[in-house]
């Protein structure tokens, strides 16, 4: 976890928080909106928190974790150990993404230093606290405009490059293009140019930020990076694949219809870049499908989304922009044989966008019970979890008659997120309303009563 530390101010080494300030600061750690929706993650920082403060740090183990946090049966604890080795990995990225954000002015910092899972809980001195970004508003109310001034661009440039750093370490077959180049690659890229290798850096750590897409500080903070990655070399198609998809992506969920028009055309600049610039790539193709879908251009989003599939049959983040467009196109079976496809092509290190849709796409198909196990396992493996995943698994386990299950669900999406009206939103997505129709409906059976 050195590379995460490089990229903060620096911190009085050998002075140890008053118990007081760490969990005071860990409870704002915990309600900030990069932890919000990850529930998990949240109970597992808690956990070797305490843990650590009651004088236990040694005896923090992954079966520990297993038991105490994620509970089961015994048989299910060698499953969930490695849940727990998955989630580790997920919170050291979440913590980058924290202290780059939200804790950018935090004095008690947490870090999970690789090898273990005892927390080191440090103090940053107060005088290199970082400058404060505008904060993020939240839908439906209307996002900042894209705005990255110099000191805003070095802050997050730095926790962009330790996110992708970080992500480069990832355990995952070579077959799976998770990062798009090889280590020979990059160092090719890097003797070419350094901006380059920065640009290409920045770029895929921003993809990892897009989803869960209903967080607006997760899609502020992608957007941003991708601008950096323009910046540090504009002939670099990554970075304008992925400003139109974030662009996009704020276009259909914002509420100002000035701030839609504004970031559709952006988004529409910006796919129409990557393209001229790698006609061949799937990130690009799959950038031009998501903006015609924004538009409502149906016929020319479901065009270019298989042709990014095509060109990027194994690349998860084109299938999560590839699903999505054919799933509210109402292809619900192409949505499930691409996926399943690609699963039993490469081993994934953790959840996608792409099997949640799958889950969808087989909730819409009567596969209810197909729908609940593909929910579950991105859930299982630290894929993202919002209230749309919510809401599909609360109706799938009504319309299973699992009522008290579904009944949970419901009071666990009003508690967490009280404003949302997925059921409106889908019906605005769909090609064909009925769909976000017919959730809704599932979703009023199970209890869920939207918000007046």
């Amino acid at each position: 976890m050195e590379l995460f530390r490089d990229k903060l101010p620096p911190l009085n080494e050998g002075v140890a928080p008053e118990t007081e300030d760490v969990r005071a600061a860990l409870q704002r750690l915990v309600r900030s909106s990069t932890f919000a929706g990850s529930q998990r993650l949240q109970d597992f920082l808690v956990y070797v928190v305490e843990e650590s403060l009651n004088g236990r740090a040694d005896e923090i183990r992954a079966k520990t974790i297993a038991m105490d946090v994620y509970g089961g049966t015994v048989a299910e604890m060698s499953r969930r150990e490695n849940v727990v080795r998955v989630d580790a990995g997920r919170l050291r990225r979440k913590l980058v993404e924290y202290y780059a954000a939200d804790g950018r002015d935090e004095g008690t910092v947490f870090d999970l230093p690789k090898g273990g899972y005892a927390p080191q809980i440090s103090i940053r001195s107060p005088e290199m606290a970082q400058p404060g970004l505008p904060e993020p508003k939240s839908i439906p109310r209307a996002w900042p405009r894209p705005f990255i001034g110099i000191v805003g661009a070095f802050i997050l440039l730095c926790g962009a490059a330790a996110f992708a750093l970080l992500s480069t370490k990832r355990e995952v077959p070579t077959s799976l293009p998770v990062e798009g180049l090889s280590r020979d690659e990059r160092s090719a890229i890097f003797d070419a140019s350094p901006m380059r290798l920065q640009a290409v850096n920045l770029a895929n750590s921003g993809r990892d930020l897009i989803f869960p897409a209903l967080e607006p500080a997760r899609l502020s903070a992608a957007l941003t990076i991708f601008k950096a990655a323009i910046e540090s070399d504009d002939s670099y198609f990554g970075g304008h694949a992925g400003a139109a998809q974030v662009a996009s992506t704020i276009s259909l969920l914002t509420s100002d219809t000035d701030l839609s028009r504004d970031m559709l055309r952006y988004a529409d600049t910006q796919a129409s870049r990557a393209i001229e610039l790698a006609p061949e790539s799937g990130w690009s193709q799959s950038a031009k499908a998501w903006v015609e879908f924004t538009k409502g251009n149906w016929p020319e989003a479901v065009k270019f989304s298989y042709r990014a599939q095509r060109l990027a049959p194994n690349d998860v983040h084109v299938l999560e922009f590839v699903s999505l467009v054919l799933l509210y196109s109402g292809s619900f079976e192409q949505v499930v044989e691409i996926s399943e496809e690609t699963l039993s092509k490469v081993v994934l290190d953790r959840g996608y966008v792409f099997q949640n849709a799958m889950g969808s796409a087989k909730f819409h198909l009567k596969d209810f019970e197909g729908a609940v196990s593909a929910f579950e396992q991105v859930t299982e493996k630290g894929g993202p979890v919002g209230p749309v995943s919510v809401a599909y698994l609360m109706a799938a386990h009504q319309m299973l008659g699992n009522e008290s299950k579904a009944k949970s669900l419901s009071e666990k999406l009003s508690r967490e997120w009280p404003d949302s009206r997925v059921d409106l939103l889908f019906q605005s997505l769909f090609e064909n309303p009925k769909y976000g129709v017919e959730l809704g409906d599932a979703m009023k059976r199970a209890g869920w009563r939207p918000k007046s």
